[in-house]
């Protein structure tokens, strides 16, 4: 394992100090891990979040961080989640919330999750890390649910580390007021508030496995993106391809664009009123208009 923080003489593993804050809320206090990962695109928030779940799962299983725990949707995300074949410890990214919803879709359904979580995530012990641009697409409802909030700093391409700045959430119960702080560890002796995570890229297989699973998604959603543009056009158009009027009905609607009341054409064609206002009707359920106003610009 690579050492990538160091701490006075002592060199901290790569990702222990992660790794002990998960064995002791997930393992040992049997608590759950909300996490939101956030940063500006290209700076490394996919890549640290599959970094943190791999260093875990060599940890807690001695195997690989599976992909399928990787989730583009809350739907995908809650299957998951009730699927039952959780185990205590297993962890769980979405990556890129709320790439599918607007903002305040995306808060809503956020805001579910949350509940779902309130109510029987924490007895599951299991870790959730949420992969987001910003935090504020999250409200503060959920924000005051998060365990900590990691920034990506961006990645060294030279040392193929990526950093992060960790902060870890203090509730004051009583006020209800956030407070968001370094962790402070002791290492070989010293003590030492913890600015930066270092973590290296994820190796090439997993990252191969996520493109996988991304190209697909992306595929998806631009195969849903089409169908339902198509949909939209053929609406629009429908509205657009009016039903041809009757010979009967075209009298009336021309007589109508000339100016002229439903009472004078009564008189001019020689029919009775309903008889007219049945014909009006027609016109307008084809698509038409027919008060002086509205045809005068057709």
């Amino acid at each position: 394992m690579g050492k990538v923080l160091q701490l006075g003489n002592k060199a901290i593993p790569e990702g222990e100090i992660l790794n002990k804050y998960f064995q002791n809320r997930l393992m040992e206090r049997n608590q759950n891990v909300i996490l939101a990962v956030t940063g500006s695109t290209g700076s490394g928030k996919s890549y640290g979040c599959m970094r943190i779940a791999e260093l875990w799962y060599q940890r807690r299983f001695k195997t690989s961080f599976p992909v399928e725990n990787v989730c583009y949707s809350i739907t995908e995300l809650m299957k998951l989640l009730n699927s039952g074949n959780m185990r205590k410890g297993e962890l769980l990214i979405m990556e890129e919330g709320g790439v599918l919803l607007n903002s305040l879709d995306f808060q809503n359904k956020v805001s579910k999750l949350f509940s779902f979580v309130l109510q029987s995530f924490r007895s599951m012990n299991v870790a959730l890390i949420i992969n987001l641009p910003v935090l504020t697409m999250l409200n503060k409802s959920c924000r005051l649910l998060l365990h900590g909030h990691f920034i990506t700093s961006g990645i060294d391409y030279e040392t193929k580390t990526l950093k992060f700045k960790p902060l870890f959430h203090q509730l004051n119960q009583s006020s209800g007021t956030s407070f968001w702080k370094y962790i402070r560890i002791n290492h070989g002796g010293y003590w030492k508030k913890i600015h930066r995570f270092n973590y290296k890229i994820p190796p090439k297989e997993l990252l191969t496995a996520y493109e996988i699973k991304k190209a697909s998604f992306v595929s998806n959603l631009t195969d849903t993106f089409v169908k339902e543009l198509e949909a939209q056009e053929a609406k629009e158009r429908g509205k657009l391809e009016r039903k041809p009027l009757t010979e009967r009905q075209l009298e009336i609607f021309n007589l109508l664009h000339e100016g002229l009341n439903q009472t004078e054409i009564t008189k001019k064609l020689g029919i009775t009123s309903p008889a007219i206002s049945q014909h009006v009707k027609a016109i307008e359920k084809k698509g038409y208009k027919t008060t002086k106003e509205e045809v005068s610009g057709i």
